[in-house]
């Protein structure tokens, strides 16, 4: 479709590829690219961590510092405008000036000398979020569209609907909140609204900001943006049906039906490419697949596997939780290790699931290889080696691997829920259609049986390289994605223009 050209400010935690903890990352990165290159101006702001990677080529040039208001006084904040050499796309980077306390530190997220979250997690993104609001209004551009992706950057909606109601750069703007992942709300005590600039009076049960005692910075975004939208139409279902997807918060999203869409997240296919990818072995493409075998030994030769016995590879690059179906892989390893499979997983997480794959790997070093961390070329040789990829997971927003997986001729084995189910479908050797192997309950022997009968077709060349091809003829790209955005916001805009804005009092309502 063709959309007017838009002024879009994303508010982000990640974007690949300056900063990436997971999947997060590559879809802010991916949509916001994609949106430049079709004719949109866009600016994503990002927290300024330690651990940022500024691109080659692209411009930088400091802007001036402002004072944020923070509770009954104000932080001071320093910005960096990023401007990619080949298309309208900026990354304004936010920092805590002075002692920079919020974001100078190793880690995103998480401490990684303890493996769990900060404890001022609620006061770094609550800053970040008010800081790049400031950042956004000095640089004299009035925004169409203020786009908040997850709970990080949740309480955008609110501000620009309350303390920066008159700005001009926020007049008639439309606020869109995309929910990547609902396991992670961000809850905290009251003593946040404060910081927030809302005094405790707006705290009771059923206000907007109160969530069984206590703050959730996710209710807040969902209740206040003009639009919502999550990154598959079945997630999208999920989470207003039961508690199970829903964590809470299904009420809230059932009564904002209507304005809830799920658009399924697509891949950078120039990143994933096999016929192009730098860090493979060897490049093939579905007419080439032998070539994939190259890829394969030198996997295995990375993972030190013996050449003999010669079986299939199933591989996992995956935040090391249970959300991810890790439990699952505990509850049955033994039975997993009598298969005849090889196990290659990259990921950290959990430290109680990363102890017991460091101990598989260590009891069987013949069949498992477990790499701690995130290594982006290592990922690439893992879907480009492997024959199968397992995500067993418990709920699944959208999921990502799978779909590099496919077109990657490496076969998915996944829980049919979320995106999992959107986007792969069970092989049938009678009609020649699927792309992979699904299993519905949350059970280790389904994910068992599941993992079976791909390996009995494996055994079959013939069939397996059709499951291969039927897998890489799939179009994942973010184009189509993009303009799923491109309605949402048009959408949007309509009901904004029809006067349709959130206010204080008439969020209470949709409480």
């Amino acid at each position: 479709m063709v959309a007017p050209s838009l002024r879009i400010a994303h508010l982000a935690s990640e974007m690949a590829p300056l900063v990436k903890v997971g999947g997060l990352a590559d879809v802010v990165g991916a949509l916001a690219f994609e949106q430049a290159r079709r004719g949109h101006h866009v600016i994503v702001a990002l927290p300024r961590y330690l651990t940022l990677a500024l691109p080659e080529g692209w411009s930088r040039r400091a802007l001036e510092p402002r004072q944020v208001p923070w509770g009954m006084g104000r932080e001071p904040a320093r910005y960096e405008l990023l401007e990619a050499p080949d298309r309208d796309l900026g990354v304004l980077l936010v920092d805590h000036a002075g002692e920079r306390r919020f974001f100078a530190r190793a880690g995103v997220y998480d401490d990684p000398a303890t493996g769990e979250g900060f404890p001022d997690s609620a006061e770094r993104f609550l800053f970040f979020t008010r800081a790049a609001l400031e950042g956004l209004k000095q640089i004299g551009e009035r925004f169409d569209i203020l786009h908040g992706h997850d709970h990080q950057a949740a309480w955008a909606p609110c501000f620009v609907r309350t303390h920066d109601a008159h700005e001009p750069a926020f007049r008639g703007v439309v606020t869109v909140l995309t929910i990547h992942n609902l396991g992670y709300q961000g809850m905290h005590d009251p003593w946040v609204l404060g910081l927030a600039g809302f005094g405790l009076e707006h705290f009771y049960p059923g206000s907007p900001f109160e969530y069984w005692g206590r703050v959730n910075d996710m209710k807040v975004g969902l209740l206040f943006a003009d639009a919502l939208t999550t990154v598959s139409p079945r997630y999208a279902s999920e989470i207003q049906s039961s508690p199970e997807f829903g964590a809470g918060l299904e009420g809230v999203l059932k009564r904002r039906s209507a304005d809830l869409t799920g658009i399924l997240n697509g891949i950078d296919d120039t990143v994933w490419n096999p016929a192009t990818d730098p860090h493979l072995a060897a490049r093939y493409d579905r007419d080439h697949l032998e070539q994939k075998a190259v890829n394969r030994a030198a996997l295995r030769v990375a993972c030190r596997w013996p050449v003999t016995p010669d079986w299939p590879i199933v591989g996992m690059v995956s935040r090391i939780a249970e959300q991810k179906g890790f439990d699952l892989i505990e509850e049955a390893a033994a039975r997993l290790m009598k298969m005849e499979l090889r196990l290659v997983v990259l990921g950290s997480g959990k430290p109680e699931y990363v102890e017991m794959l460091r101990c598989l790997a260590a009891a069987h070093p013949e069949r498992v290889s477990y790499r701690d961390g995130y290594d982006d070329p290592l990922a690439h040789r893992i879907e480009g080696g492997a024959d199968l990829f397992l995500m067993p997971s418990r709920y699944e927003p959208c999921g990502l691997n799978q779909m590099y997986s496919m077109r990657y001729g490496t076969v998915p084995v996944v829980r049919a829920v979320g995106g999992l189910a959107d986007t792969v479908e069970e092989f049938d050797a009678r009609t020649g259609a699927g792309t992979g192997f699904r299993f519905d309950r949350f059970d280790s022997a389904e994910m068992l049986g599941a993992l079976r009968r791909a390996l009995a077709f494996h055994r079959q060349a013939e069939q397996w390289r059709k499951l291969q091809q039927n897998g890489m003829s799939r179009d994942f790209s973010w184009r189509a994605s993009a303009d799923g955005y491109d309605r949402v916001y048009q959408r949007a805009i309509e009901r904004v223009r029809g006067g349709r804005v959130p206010t204080l009092e008439s969020v209470r309502s949709r409480v």
